[in-house]
């Protein structure tokens, strides 16, 4: 009787020992989020007259599916010199990422901009955005589909972004903005240029420990407005945290 339950013991030991659990499977679901605080917020390099020339808040929630679609909201403090300081922008956007390969990705997408008490709705707009992304490398076209305050149907704003990983877990991040322009809208008529440079961005980047915490400082070359208006040069650092 000994021996049989001392078998059986064992039997049951090993059967244990080789049994393993169905793994959870992993959601289709994700949710992320960020926010940031910015020495000024300058929108596609406008360093003349920016979105805000001083502190700024700001953050984001994004949901991505298995599937590829995205969906997301991000915000921004405002301060274009009114009195009431609650002006804010909404940017809330859905789209379809993919990839071809395990390097090369693409994404498509539509947003569309919202801006709190600015004191008219002219600036509310929708725009697409096309993405290709290889490895470190970034390219992207944003055209607005409708004239707004800040722009004519069919502008159309070209982004190219490389970040380069450094010791010590530094990153350098460079961007390069170019605009073409659509000569004539409903709020803006007799552009002199149809094409330029925009703007060039350096920065540096670094996580701070394990807090979740990223510092930044850009230097921005600011590049010239669809009048050739020349933008000036700026420096700006921000903190941000991802969730």
């Amino acid at each position: 009787m000994k021996l049989t339950l001392k078998v059986l013991s064992l039997a049951l030991l090993s059967a244990a020992s080789t049994f393993t659990f169905a793994a959870e499977p992993a959601s289709e679901h994700t949710f992320s989020g960020n926010i940031s605080v910015l020495s000024s917020y300058n929108l596609r390099g406008i360093t003349n007259v920016p979105e805000n020339k001083g502190a700024t808040l700001q953050g984001g929630l994004d949901y991505n599916h298995a599937s590829g679609f995205y969906a997301g909201w991000w915000g921004s403090t405002l301060d274009y010199g009114s009195d009431n300081g609650s002006e804010f922008e909404n940017n809330f956007y859905a789209g379809y990422n993919g990839s071809i390969n395990e390097d090369l990705a693409y994404t498509i997408g539509l947003t569309y901009y919202y801006y709190y008490d600015v004191g008219n709705t002219d600036s509310n707009g929708f725009e697409t955005m096309l993405g290709l992304s290889y490895k470190d490398f970034g390219i992207s076209a944003q055209t607005l589909l409708e004239d707004t305050a800040w722009g004519n149907t069919g502008d159309t704003y070209l982004k190219g972004s490389y970040s380069y990983a450094l010791p010590h877990d530094f990153s350098l991040d460079t961007a390069l903005g170019l605009y073409i322009y659509e000569e004539s809208g409903k709020y803006i008529e007799d552009s002199s240029e149809s094409f330029g440079f925009r703007h060039f961005d350096i920065g540096l980047s670094k996580p701070l420990a394990d807090t979740g915490v990223t510092a930044s400082m850009n230097y921005i070359l600011g590049g010239y407005d669809r009048d050739d208006n020349k933008f000036k040069n700026k420096v700006v650092f921000g903190l941000g945290y991802s969730f």
